[in-house]
């Protein structure tokens, strides 16, 4: 199952996305169709899409090298990524169909199913990489 591979893959990847969110906080917003509205929320994307996926990816990476410590990584992956692929999925499968007032103004946020590739392709690289690490989970014993 190459856990070693599965572990330095997705921490890269994890670790550059990070990187370059944390320079461009605009970047993540962009792509999912996000509004940055204060500094206060530039500071939160960079926090979260930046250091928060750069410091777990340098984790992952740490992991696959570091003798001991595969097992524990395919686990942050598995728990982690699993949990995030099933809340996205909770949204993003829910038929979600509604329309929403922003309090005491006029302008309205219409939320539909019709989500974009970043949502479906995020939802299938975290399906993909949590369902590798349960499966190399179960072959390591």
């Amino acid at each position: 199952m190459y856990p070693k591979f599965l572990l330095a893959v997705s921490g890269t990847i994890f670790l550059v996305y990070g990187v370059a969110c944390w320079i461009n906080p605009e970047l993540p917003a962009e792509y999912a169709g996000l509004f940055i509205a204060t500094h206060n929320g530039y500071a939160e994307i960079a926090a979260m899409y930046g250091g928060l996926q750069s410091s777990f990816g340098a984790v992952l990476v740490a992991s696959a090298f570091l003798k001991g410590y595969q097992r524990p990584g395919l686990w942050l992956i598995l728990i982690c990524i699993g949990t995030l692929a099933a809340a996205r999925a909770s949204v993003a499968l829910s038929g979600l169909d509604s329309s929403f007032q922003v309090a005491n103004s006029s302008l309205g946020i219409d939320m539909s199913s019709s989500f974009t590739s970043y949502t479906w392709g995020a939802l299938a690289f975290e399906v993909f990489i949590a369902l590798w690490a349960g499966l190399a989970l179960l072959r390591k014993g």
